[in-house]
């Protein structure tokens, strides 16, 4: 048989067996849907968790402090800072793309402000640390660097500073001399506590992130609400948000390493400079990440935080739980494909006779029979990949509507790849074929002429 003659032989076979051919196909488009559906979903998810919440690539680690507890108390053993020496270890391992060091601002800390962008003054206590900003270049720029400016530039007034500072005191207690603004980090976790929690308690505006960013507020070192440190002591600077970055301290704001540094050194003593309280350890290969790990806890040093690699084995179990449930969805379809298909060729062994009398080949028959399944599986593979599209695009608009705002809500839960997209479409063809080459082989295995002479 030619090939336009077995091609209009599947159009024939496909108009004559329409209806049948779309009960057996409503099975896969149900079946591809909820696999496409469910397994988006997970992406979307992990895209989130693993992304944004506990990323992949890199981990903070911190001393092994071993403590003694007395009834509430509970006092560390030994120190519990990193020096230079222990992050030069940890630089030399062959995983390990780079070691950013943190430091803790060992001194009190009010911040105060705000009435420009939230309408109304606040104050509160803030916690605070420094990083390197090579580690934050990708989301904040040159800005983050700070640097004093140098030679000094009398001042009475703002505007007689240069672009970037202010007029005021500084860490060194200078009067009357230009300043730049302190740049701080904020945390995205920190905004979407704020714009989910916070602000609906005291009744205050949602936050805009790109707005804040250039937000300037006051911060005062070495005050507190509950104690003041002695007369002298306090050292104020005027701050200013330079962006956001899931590298900065969840819950606090986070500084130039060299301006803590200096602050910790004004505050005690010159020993505070080389004295670090953890550090974030990028990976060059994620895959690398669990035996990374096992060389830093060798070193007396233990991660911060294990979420990342808990969350991914989750992730990672729940998909390939929701993959065979897809798939066995997909396979059940397949028998009602194959039931379908099976009663085709059971209506259809006269005409398969005078096809194979008249010079139609086993294989031109079972070609059709494939190619018809084949067409069928495309079909339902396309409709079942629209149909969860359309079904993530509605959760994703009732979200939005009815689902009120927390931590790290994305824009979208579903995450719907290429490759998921053609592999599911790749999977309802494969069920169709499958599930008609029984049929299939049953037409071809029959004599003509044993078909011909039956009643």
């Amino acid at each position: 048989m030619s090939r336009r003659g077995l091609i209009r032989l599947v159009g024939v076979e496909l108009r004559r067996h329409f209806g049948r051919l779309i009960v057996g196909g409503v099975g896969v488009v149900l079946g591809i849907a909820a696999l496409v559906f469910f397994l988006g979903l997970m992406l979307g998810i992990r895209q989130v968790v693993l992304g944004d919440v506990f990323p992949l690539d890199r981990f903070e680690v911190e001393p092994r402090v071993r403590n003694l507890d007395v009834l509430i108390l509970r006092f560390a053993l030994g120190s519990d800072t990193i020096d230079q020496e222990k992050l030069d270890r940890l630089a030399d391992l062959p995983e390990v793309a780079a070691v950013y060091p943190k430091m803790k601002v060992t001194v009190p800390a009010v911040a105060s402000g705000g009435g420009s962008l939230l309408g109304t003054g606040l104050q509160t206590e803030v916690v605070a640390d420094g990083i390197d900003p090579a580690l934050v270049i990708d989301d904040a720029g040159d800005a983050f660097f700070w640097s004093e400016i140098g030679p000094a530039v009398p001042c009475s007034s703002s505007r007689q500073c240069p672009q970037n500072a202010y007029c005021g005191n500084g860490i060194y207690g200078r009067v009357g001399e230009c300043r730049r603004y302190l740049p701080v980090l904020l945390s995205p976790h920190l905004l979407e506590i704020y714009n989910g929690s916070l602000r609906r308690a005291y009744d205050l505006p949602r936050l805009n992130p790109e707005v804040a960013i250039g937000f300037e507020f006051e911060m005062a070192f070495g005050v507190s609400t509950l104690q003041r440190s002695g007369p002298g002591r306090a050292v104020r600077e005027r701050a200013r948000i330079v962006g956001f970055s899931d590298r900065a301290i969840a819950l606090g704001v986070t500084l130039p390493l060299e301006f803590v540094r200096d602050l910790n050194v004004e505050f005690s003593s010159s020993k505070a400079a080389g004295v670090y309280h953890s550090a974030i350890v990028e990976v060059a290969d994620r895959a690398a990440l669990p035996a990374v790990v096992e060389k830093v806890q060798g070193m007396d040093l233990v991660v911060k935080d294990r979420g990342a690699q808990r969350a991914a084995a989750m992730v990672a179990v729940s998909i390939v739980l929701i993959a065979i449930m897809g798939g066995t969805m997909v396979a059940i379809a397949a028998l009602s494909v194959a039931h379908v298909f099976l009663v085709i060729v059971l209506h259809r062994k006269r005409e398969i006779g005078v096809l194979r009398a008249v010079g139609a080949s086993k294989a031109d028959i079972g070609t059709a029979i494939l190619a018809q399944a084949a067409i069928v599986g495309c079909a339902a593979g396309a409709l079942g990949i629209a149909a969860a599209a359309a079904a993530g695009r509605f959760v994703d608009s009732l979200a939005a509507a009815r689902i009120p705002d927390f931590p790290y809500k994305p824009d979208t839960f579903f995450l719907f790849p290429w490759w998921l997209l053609i592999g599911a479409l790749a999977v309802a063809v494969l069920a169709c074929v499958v599930g008609a080459a029984v049929p299939a082989a049953h037409a071809v295995r029959r004599d003509p002429a044993e078909v011909l002479a039956m009643p």
